[in-house]
């Protein structure tokens, strides 16, 4: 196994450690341990997207793609993205309705994929689909950013004071992060249809 592949397991086994920091206590508990928590998911996601930028970086410098690294760098890439999609759920920041469409795409894509595969075919990501990945890991920067500052302020007892317009804090957030979310999701839904449309011959068949 080449270290690219190596970097895309890497991705894989530090999703469950993000997952329990993102979801531990589900905003009940207030307290320093929480805010390091919270801090430390976010560090978890930045790393793990670094592997993802890395592996592809160096297999294509080296030579070292696979047909094992093809299929192994998007699904990892799906269950990051769909840990931390379903676990803003959990929190109250998402509506679940367009995370299950964006899920739902992922799965659909994955499938055409696998499908591929039996026809002897390797289907690449487009720029639509890189472009579509790119718009989501903003979200969930941008998301998990809030949640820190949102830790770190319910903690230190100013959150309550941030007020602006006559609007509290949590109003203005969660649009930026719904506006995000919502151009994600459009993005998401057209590059999958692209996805679809290119290979239409092995839906046919």
């Amino acid at each position: 196994m080449n270290i690219a592949n190596k970097l895309t397991l890497t991705r894989i086994l530090i999703i469950p450690f993000f997952m329990v920091c993102l979801l531990y206590g589900n905003g009940q508990e207030n307290s320093l341990g929480m805010v390091f928590l919270r801090f430390f998911g976010f560090l978890l996601f930045i790393v793990a997207s670094m592997t993802d930028i890395i592996d592809g970086r160096l297999a294509r410098k080296y030579n070292l793609v696979t047909n094992f690294g093809r299929l192994l760098d998007p699904l990892a890439d799906k269950m990051l993205v769909t840990v931390a999609f379903v676990g803003f759920v959990e929190m109250g920041l998402f509506p679940a309705w367009i995370v299950i469409l964006i899920l739902c795409r992922e799965f659909v894509v994955t499938g055409l994929r696998m499908l591929g595969v039996s026809a002897g075919r390797v289907i690449h990501a487009d720029r639509w689909g890189k472009h579509k990945m790119v718009s989501q890991i903003i979200t969930i920067i941008a998301t998990l950013i809030f949640i820190c500052a949102r830790q770190m302020l319910i903690y230190t007892g100013h959150w309550d004071k941030i007020v602006v317009r006559q609007m509290e804090a949590d109003w203005w957030y969660l649009l930026g992060l719904k506006i995000l979310l919502y151009y994600c999701a459009m993005l998401t839904l057209f590059s999958g249809a692209k996805y679809l449309y290119r290979n239409r011959d092995l839906i046919r068949e």
